[in-house]
Protein backbone atom coordinates (compact mmCIF):
# COMPACT_ATOMS: atom_id res chain seq x y z
CA UNK A 1 0.00 0.00 0.00
CA UNK A 2 1.37 3.42 -0.97
CA UNK A 3 2.09 5.94 1.77
CA UNK A 4 -0.54 8.31 0.37
CA UNK A 5 -3.23 5.65 0.85
CA UNK A 6 -2.34 4.89 4.46
CA UNK A 7 -3.89 6.51 7.51
CA UNK A 8 -1.65 8.40 9.99
CA UNK A 9 -1.80 5.50 12.48
CA UNK A 10 -0.88 3.01 9.77
CA UNK A 11 2.12 5.15 8.88
CA UNK A 12 3.13 5.29 12.55
CA UNK A 13 2.77 1.52 12.87
CA UNK A 14 4.85 1.00 9.73
CA UNK A 15 7.65 3.21 11.04
CA UNK A 16 7.40 1.58 14.47
CA UNK A 17 7.80 -2.03 13.37
CA UNK A 18 10.61 -1.06 11.02
CA UNK A 19 12.82 -0.28 14.02
CA UNK A 20 14.98 -3.07 15.38
CA UNK A 21 14.66 -1.78 18.95
CA UNK A 22 10.86 -1.96 18.67
CA UNK A 23 11.01 -5.57 17.49
CA UNK A 24 13.32 -6.55 20.32
CA UNK A 25 11.09 -4.82 22.86
CA UNK A 26 7.85 -6.32 21.49
CA UNK A 27 9.18 -9.87 21.32
CA UNK A 28 10.69 -9.66 24.81
CA UNK A 29 7.47 -8.29 26.29
CA UNK A 30 5.40 -10.87 24.43
CA UNK A 31 7.51 -13.77 25.74
CA UNK A 32 7.16 -12.52 29.33
CA UNK A 33 3.41 -12.01 28.88
CA UNK A 34 2.84 -15.49 27.41
CA UNK A 35 4.98 -17.29 29.99
CA UNK A 36 3.11 -15.56 32.80
CA UNK A 37 -0.28 -16.19 31.20
CA UNK A 38 0.31 -19.88 30.51
CA UNK A 39 2.29 -20.56 33.69
CA UNK A 40 -0.29 -23.13 34.99
CA UNK A 41 0.26 -25.22 31.87
CA UNK A 42 4.05 -24.96 32.11
CA UNK A 43 4.56 -25.57 35.83
CA UNK A 44 2.04 -27.17 38.18
CA UNK A 45 1.55 -30.27 40.31
CA UNK A 46 -1.91 -30.81 38.82
CA UNK A 47 -2.28 -33.07 35.79
CA UNK A 48 -3.25 -31.60 32.45
CA UNK A 49 -4.95 -34.86 31.44
CA UNK A 50 -6.09 -37.65 33.78
CA UNK A 51 -7.64 -40.84 32.42
CA UNK A 52 -8.70 -43.63 34.77
CA UNK A 53 -11.66 -45.91 35.35
CA UNK A 54 -13.84 -42.84 35.95
CA UNK A 55 -13.18 -41.51 32.46
CA UNK A 56 -11.23 -38.67 30.88
CA UNK A 57 -10.69 -35.56 33.01
CA UNK A 58 -8.81 -32.26 32.67
CA UNK A 59 -7.89 -31.33 36.27
CA UNK A 60 -5.61 -28.41 35.36
CA UNK A 61 -8.43 -26.65 33.51
CA UNK A 62 -10.82 -27.10 36.43
CA UNK A 63 -8.24 -25.79 38.89
CA UNK A 64 -7.99 -22.52 36.97
CA UNK A 65 -11.28 -21.49 38.61
CA UNK A 66 -10.40 -22.75 42.09
CA UNK A 67 -9.64 -20.09 44.66
CA UNK A 68 -7.74 -22.60 46.78
CA UNK A 69 -5.19 -22.87 43.99
CA UNK A 70 -5.19 -19.24 42.80
CA UNK A 71 -5.83 -16.89 45.70
CA UNK A 72 -5.43 -13.51 43.98
CA UNK A 73 -8.04 -12.10 41.65
CA UNK A 74 -5.48 -11.19 39.03
CA UNK A 75 -4.63 -14.90 38.73
CA UNK A 76 -8.23 -15.59 37.72
CA UNK A 77 -7.94 -12.86 35.07
CA UNK A 78 -4.75 -14.35 33.64
CA UNK A 79 -6.33 -17.83 33.67
CA UNK A 80 -9.25 -16.48 31.66
CA UNK A 81 -6.85 -14.81 29.23
CA UNK A 82 -5.06 -18.14 28.79
CA UNK A 83 -8.34 -19.81 27.82
CA UNK A 84 -9.83 -17.01 25.72
CA UNK A 85 -6.73 -15.64 23.99
CA UNK A 86 -6.63 -18.26 21.20
CA UNK A 87 -10.35 -17.70 20.50
CA UNK A 88 -9.90 -13.93 20.39
CA UNK A 89 -6.88 -14.16 18.09
CA UNK A 90 -8.76 -16.41 15.66
CA UNK A 91 -11.79 -14.11 15.76
CA UNK A 92 -9.53 -11.15 15.02
CA UNK A 93 -7.96 -12.90 12.04
CA UNK A 94 -11.30 -13.82 10.46
CA UNK A 95 -13.11 -10.57 11.29
CA UNK A 96 -10.30 -8.08 10.59
CA UNK A 97 -11.90 -6.97 7.32
CA UNK A 98 -15.31 -6.31 8.89
CA UNK A 99 -14.31 -4.46 12.06
CA UNK A 100 -11.63 -1.96 12.98
CA UNK A 101 -8.73 -3.19 15.08
CA UNK A 102 -9.45 -0.69 17.87
CA UNK A 103 -13.08 -1.77 18.13
CA UNK A 104 -12.11 -5.45 18.24
CA UNK A 105 -9.54 -4.84 21.00
CA UNK A 106 -12.05 -2.87 23.09
CA UNK A 107 -14.67 -5.59 22.56
CA UNK A 108 -12.25 -8.30 23.69
CA UNK A 109 -11.33 -6.30 26.80
CA UNK A 110 -15.02 -5.77 27.59
CA UNK A 111 -15.91 -9.45 27.15
CA UNK A 112 -12.92 -10.56 29.24
CA UNK A 113 -13.78 -8.12 32.03
CA UNK A 114 -17.43 -9.20 32.05
CA UNK A 115 -16.53 -12.89 32.30
CA UNK A 116 -14.01 -12.12 35.05
CA UNK A 117 -16.71 -10.37 37.08
CA UNK A 118 -19.32 -13.09 36.48
CA UNK A 119 -16.91 -15.80 37.66
CA UNK A 120 -16.76 -14.08 41.07
CA UNK A 121 -20.52 -13.61 41.52
CA UNK A 122 -22.48 -16.17 43.60
CA UNK A 123 -24.63 -17.56 40.79
CA UNK A 124 -24.27 -21.34 41.16
CA UNK A 125 -26.70 -23.09 43.59
CA UNK A 126 -25.02 -25.04 46.37
CA UNK A 127 -26.12 -27.22 49.27
CA UNK A 128 -26.02 -24.39 51.81
CA UNK A 129 -25.57 -21.23 49.76
CA UNK A 130 -25.06 -19.77 46.32
CA UNK A 131 -21.44 -19.93 45.29
CA UNK A 132 -19.30 -18.48 42.51
CA UNK A 133 -17.46 -20.43 39.87
CA UNK A 134 -14.25 -19.05 41.38
CA UNK A 135 -14.78 -20.32 44.89
CA UNK A 136 -13.10 -22.43 47.55
CA UNK A 137 -13.56 -26.02 46.44
CA UNK A 138 -11.58 -28.99 47.76
CA UNK A 139 -9.36 -30.52 45.11
CA UNK A 140 -10.22 -34.03 44.00
CA UNK A 141 -7.65 -36.57 45.10
CA UNK A 142 -6.88 -37.53 41.51
CA UNK A 143 -6.00 -33.91 40.75
CA UNK A 144 -2.98 -34.04 43.01
CA UNK A 145 -2.29 -37.76 43.14
CA UNK A 146 0.83 -39.35 41.71
CA UNK A 147 -0.29 -41.43 38.72
CA UNK A 148 2.87 -43.57 38.89
CA UNK A 149 1.38 -45.36 41.89
CA UNK A 150 -1.12 -47.07 39.57
CA UNK A 151 0.65 -47.19 36.21
CA UNK A 152 -1.68 -49.87 34.86
CA UNK A 153 -4.91 -48.09 35.75
CA UNK A 154 -4.11 -44.44 35.21
CA UNK A 155 -2.85 -42.42 32.26
CA UNK A 156 -1.84 -38.84 33.02
CA UNK A 157 0.03 -35.98 31.40
CA UNK A 158 1.59 -33.39 33.67
CA UNK A 159 3.12 -29.99 32.87
CA UNK A 160 6.80 -29.76 31.96
CA UNK A 161 7.68 -28.78 35.53
CA UNK A 162 5.68 -30.60 38.21
CA UNK A 163 6.28 -28.09 41.00
CA UNK A 164 3.71 -25.71 42.49
CA UNK A 165 4.52 -22.02 42.88
CA UNK A 166 3.48 -22.06 46.56
CA UNK A 167 4.64 -25.61 47.31
CA UNK A 168 7.52 -25.95 49.76
CA UNK A 169 9.71 -29.04 49.60
CA UNK A 170 11.21 -30.37 52.81
CA UNK A 171 14.99 -30.25 52.86
CA UNK A 172 15.16 -28.27 49.60
CA UNK A 173 15.96 -24.88 51.08
CA UNK A 174 18.44 -22.83 49.01
CA UNK A 175 19.31 -25.63 46.64
CA UNK A 176 21.57 -24.72 43.73
CA UNK A 177 20.26 -24.72 40.12
CA UNK A 178 19.92 -28.14 38.46
CA UNK A 179 19.60 -29.90 41.84
CA UNK A 180 17.35 -32.97 41.78
CA UNK A 181 14.17 -32.97 43.85
CA UNK A 182 14.02 -36.41 45.42
CA UNK A 183 10.29 -36.15 46.08
CA UNK A 184 9.24 -35.50 42.48
CA UNK A 185 12.31 -36.71 40.56
CA UNK A 186 12.33 -33.28 38.88
CA UNK A 187 15.21 -30.84 38.81
CA UNK A 188 15.14 -27.38 40.30
CA UNK A 189 16.38 -25.77 37.10
CA UNK A 190 16.87 -22.37 38.74
CA UNK A 191 17.38 -23.56 42.30
CA UNK A 192 15.13 -22.93 45.29
CA UNK A 193 14.49 -20.06 47.69
CA UNK A 194 14.82 -19.92 51.47
CA UNK A 195 11.53 -21.79 51.96
CA UNK A 196 12.30 -24.59 49.52
CA UNK A 197 10.14 -23.32 46.64
CA UNK A 198 11.13 -23.70 43.00
CA UNK A 199 12.61 -20.42 41.73
CA UNK A 200 11.73 -21.20 38.09
CA UNK A 201 8.07 -21.62 38.95
CA UNK A 202 8.09 -18.50 41.12
CA UNK A 203 9.59 -16.60 38.20
CA UNK A 204 6.85 -17.76 35.83
CA UNK A 205 4.04 -16.72 38.17
CA UNK A 206 5.95 -13.59 39.20
CA UNK A 207 5.54 -12.25 35.67
CA UNK A 208 1.82 -11.96 36.44
CA UNK A 209 2.50 -9.71 39.40
CA UNK A 210 4.80 -7.39 37.45
CA UNK A 211 2.42 -7.09 34.50
CA UNK A 212 -0.63 -6.55 36.70
CA UNK A 213 1.02 -3.87 38.82
CA UNK A 214 2.39 -2.13 35.73
CA UNK A 215 -0.91 -2.07 33.85
CA UNK A 216 -3.26 -1.28 36.74
CA UNK A 217 -1.08 1.36 38.40
CA UNK A 218 -0.40 3.05 35.05
CA UNK A 219 -4.10 2.89 34.17
CA UNK A 220 -5.04 4.63 37.44
CA UNK A 221 -2.45 7.38 36.95
CA UNK A 222 -3.49 7.88 33.31
CA UNK A 223 -7.17 8.24 34.18
CA UNK A 224 -6.55 10.75 36.98
CA UNK A 225 -3.87 12.65 35.08
CA UNK A 226 -5.93 12.83 31.88
CA UNK A 227 -9.03 14.18 33.63
CA UNK A 228 -7.00 16.63 35.68
CA UNK A 229 -4.95 17.85 32.72
CA UNK A 230 -7.95 18.08 30.40
CA UNK A 231 -9.94 20.24 32.83
CA UNK A 232 -6.94 22.43 33.53
CA UNK A 233 -6.04 22.96 29.87
CA UNK A 234 -9.59 23.41 28.61
CA UNK A 235 -10.94 25.93 31.12
CA UNK A 236 -7.71 27.83 31.81
CA UNK A 237 -7.83 30.95 34.00
CA UNK A 238 -8.23 30.49 37.72
CA UNK A 239 -9.16 26.81 37.24
CA UNK A 240 -5.83 26.17 35.53
CA UNK A 241 -3.98 28.19 38.16
CA UNK A 242 -5.53 26.29 41.07
CA UNK A 243 -5.16 22.84 39.53
CA UNK A 244 -1.54 23.40 38.52
CA UNK A 245 -0.66 24.39 42.09
CA UNK A 246 -2.12 21.04 43.17
CA UNK A 247 -0.03 19.29 40.53
CA UNK A 248 3.08 21.06 41.75
CA UNK A 249 2.33 19.96 45.32
CA UNK A 250 2.08 16.34 44.14
CA UNK A 251 5.28 16.64 42.13
CA UNK A 252 7.13 18.08 45.12
CA UNK A 253 6.80 14.79 47.00
CA UNK A 254 9.39 12.11 46.19
CA UNK A 255 7.19 9.36 44.78
CA UNK A 256 9.01 6.24 45.91
CA UNK A 257 9.50 7.28 49.57
CA UNK A 258 5.84 8.34 49.63
CA UNK A 259 4.78 4.94 48.32
CA UNK A 260 7.01 3.26 50.92
CA UNK A 261 5.37 5.17 53.77
CA UNK A 262 1.82 4.51 52.59
CA UNK A 263 2.43 0.80 51.97
CA UNK A 264 4.13 0.43 55.35
CA UNK A 265 1.12 2.04 57.04
CA UNK A 266 -1.68 0.32 55.13
CA UNK A 267 -0.31 -3.19 54.67
CA UNK A 268 1.74 -5.28 52.28
CA UNK A 269 -0.94 -6.06 49.76
CA UNK A 270 -0.35 -6.09 46.02
CA UNK A 271 -3.63 -4.27 45.32
CA UNK A 272 -2.79 -1.53 47.82
CA UNK A 273 0.59 -1.19 46.11
CA UNK A 274 -1.06 -0.82 42.69
CA UNK A 275 -3.47 1.82 44.00
CA UNK A 276 -0.76 3.80 45.80
CA UNK A 277 1.62 3.78 42.82
CA UNK A 278 -1.21 4.91 40.55
CA UNK A 279 -2.51 7.59 42.93
CA UNK A 280 0.94 9.11 43.41
CA UNK A 281 2.14 9.03 39.80
CA UNK A 282 -0.46 11.06 37.92
CA UNK A 283 1.07 14.54 38.18
CA UNK A 284 3.39 14.12 35.20
CA UNK A 285 0.53 12.89 33.04
CA UNK A 286 -1.60 15.87 34.09
CA UNK A 287 1.17 18.27 33.04
CA UNK A 288 1.54 16.50 29.70
CA UNK A 289 -2.21 16.51 28.94
CA UNK A 290 -2.56 20.15 29.98
CA UNK A 291 0.16 21.20 27.57
CA UNK A 292 -1.38 19.23 24.72
CA UNK A 293 -4.84 20.70 25.42
CA UNK A 294 -3.47 24.24 25.49
CA UNK A 295 -1.93 23.62 22.07
CA UNK A 296 -5.30 22.43 20.71
CA UNK A 297 -7.59 25.08 22.20
CA UNK A 298 -7.24 27.58 19.33
CA UNK A 299 -7.65 25.00 16.56
CA UNK A 300 -10.55 25.45 14.17
CA UNK A 301 -12.35 22.24 15.17
CA UNK A 302 -12.44 23.33 18.83
CA UNK A 303 -13.77 26.77 17.92
CA UNK A 304 -16.34 25.17 15.65
CA UNK A 305 -17.50 22.89 18.45
CA UNK A 306 -17.91 25.80 20.82
CA UNK A 307 -19.81 27.86 18.24
CA UNK A 308 -22.19 24.92 17.74
CA UNK A 309 -22.95 24.88 21.46
CA UNK A 310 -21.44 21.46 22.16
CA UNK A 311 -20.97 20.75 25.87
CA UNK A 312 -17.46 21.12 27.24
CA UNK A 313 -17.09 17.47 28.21
CA UNK A 314 -17.90 16.41 24.64
CA UNK A 315 -15.33 18.77 23.14
CA UNK A 316 -12.71 17.66 25.67
CA UNK A 317 -13.09 13.90 25.55
CA UNK A 318 -14.72 13.29 22.18
CA UNK A 319 -12.78 15.69 19.97
CA UNK A 320 -9.63 17.00 21.69
CA UNK A 321 -8.52 13.90 23.63
CA UNK A 322 -8.17 11.63 20.54
CA UNK A 323 -5.83 14.24 19.05
CA UNK A 324 -3.55 14.14 22.11
CA UNK A 325 -3.61 10.35 22.55
CA UNK A 326 -0.20 9.82 20.93
CA UNK A 327 1.83 11.39 23.79
CA UNK A 328 -0.39 9.55 26.28
CA UNK A 329 0.41 6.22 24.64
CA UNK A 330 4.11 6.94 24.87
CA UNK A 331 3.77 8.04 28.50
CA UNK A 332 1.81 4.87 29.30
CA UNK A 333 4.61 2.67 27.96
CA UNK A 334 7.21 4.39 30.12
CA UNK A 335 4.75 4.45 33.03
CA UNK A 336 4.30 0.67 32.97
CA UNK A 337 8.08 0.24 33.12
CA UNK A 338 8.27 2.63 36.05
CA UNK A 339 5.48 0.84 37.93
CA UNK A 340 7.16 -2.54 37.44
CA UNK A 341 10.37 -1.07 38.84
CA UNK A 342 8.51 0.47 41.79
CA UNK A 343 6.83 -2.81 42.73
CA UNK A 344 10.12 -4.70 42.44
CA UNK A 345 11.85 -2.05 44.55
CA UNK A 346 9.23 -2.26 47.29
CA UNK A 347 9.48 -6.05 47.38
CA UNK A 348 13.27 -5.83 47.37
CA UNK A 349 13.30 -3.79 50.59
CA UNK A 350 10.76 -6.10 52.24
CA UNK A 351 7.56 -4.10 51.66
CA UNK A 352 6.11 -6.38 48.97
CA UNK A 353 3.14 -8.72 49.26
CA UNK A 354 4.39 -11.73 51.21
CA UNK A 355 1.70 -13.93 49.61
CA UNK A 356 2.61 -13.05 46.01
CA UNK A 357 5.42 -14.61 43.94
CA UNK A 358 7.26 -11.37 43.22
CA UNK A 359 10.59 -11.03 41.43
CA UNK A 360 11.59 -8.33 43.89
CA UNK A 361 10.94 -10.69 46.82
CA UNK A 362 13.36 -13.22 45.32
CA UNK A 363 15.99 -10.48 45.07
CA UNK A 364 15.30 -9.58 48.69
CA UNK A 365 16.02 -13.17 49.67
CA UNK A 366 19.24 -13.00 47.66
CA UNK A 367 20.18 -9.77 49.46
CA UNK A 368 19.76 -11.54 52.78
CA UNK A 369 21.63 -14.65 51.55
CA UNK A 370 24.36 -13.13 49.46
CA UNK A 371 26.16 -16.44 48.87
CA UNK A 372 23.25 -17.79 46.81
CA UNK A 373 23.76 -15.70 43.70
CA UNK A 374 20.92 -17.19 41.64
CA UNK A 375 18.39 -15.45 43.90
CA UNK A 376 19.83 -12.12 42.76
CA UNK A 377 20.81 -12.63 39.13
CA UNK A 378 17.79 -14.59 37.87
CA UNK A 379 15.05 -12.16 38.99
CA UNK A 380 17.38 -9.21 38.38
CA UNK A 381 17.80 -10.18 34.73
CA UNK A 382 14.04 -10.64 34.38
CA UNK A 383 13.31 -7.18 35.83
CA UNK A 384 15.98 -5.64 33.62
CA UNK A 385 14.54 -7.39 30.56
CA UNK A 386 10.94 -6.28 31.00
CA UNK A 387 11.83 -2.68 31.89
CA UNK A 388 14.28 -2.45 28.98
CA UNK A 389 11.72 -3.96 26.59
CA UNK A 390 9.06 -1.43 27.60
CA UNK A 391 11.50 1.47 27.35
CA UNK A 392 12.62 0.32 23.90
CA UNK A 393 8.99 0.18 22.78
CA UNK A 394 8.26 3.61 24.23
CA UNK A 395 11.29 5.23 22.63
CA UNK A 396 10.59 3.60 19.26
CA UNK A 397 6.97 4.72 19.46
CA UNK A 398 8.05 8.28 20.25
CA UNK A 399 10.36 8.33 17.25
CA UNK A 400 7.69 6.80 14.98
CA UNK A 401 5.17 9.49 15.99
CA UNK A 402 7.66 12.31 15.54
CA UNK A 403 7.03 13.69 12.04
CA UNK A 404 10.38 15.50 11.94
CA UNK A 405 12.28 12.25 12.53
Amino acid sequence: MADTQMSPMQLVWRRFIAKRSAKIGMWSALVIFLTGTYAPFIASEIALIWWDENGLQFPAFASLFNRLEYVHRHDLLFNLIALLLPIMVLAGVFLRKKFKLGNMVLSCIGILTAIWIVCQLPLIPGQDRMRALWDNRPLAQEDIGNYTKNPDKVFAIFPIVTHGFEQTYQGANLKAPFTMNEKTSQRFWMGTDVRGRDVLVRMLYGARISLTVGLVATGISLIIGTIFGALSGYFGGWVDLLMQRMVEVMMSFPTFPLVMVVVAMTGRNVFIMMAVIGLTGWAGTARLVRGEFLAQMNRDYVLAGRSMGLPGWRIMFRHVLPNVSAPLLIAATFGIAGSVGAESGLAFIGLGDANAPSWGDLMNQGRQNIKYAWLIYIPGIAIFTIITALNLMGESLREAMDVKS
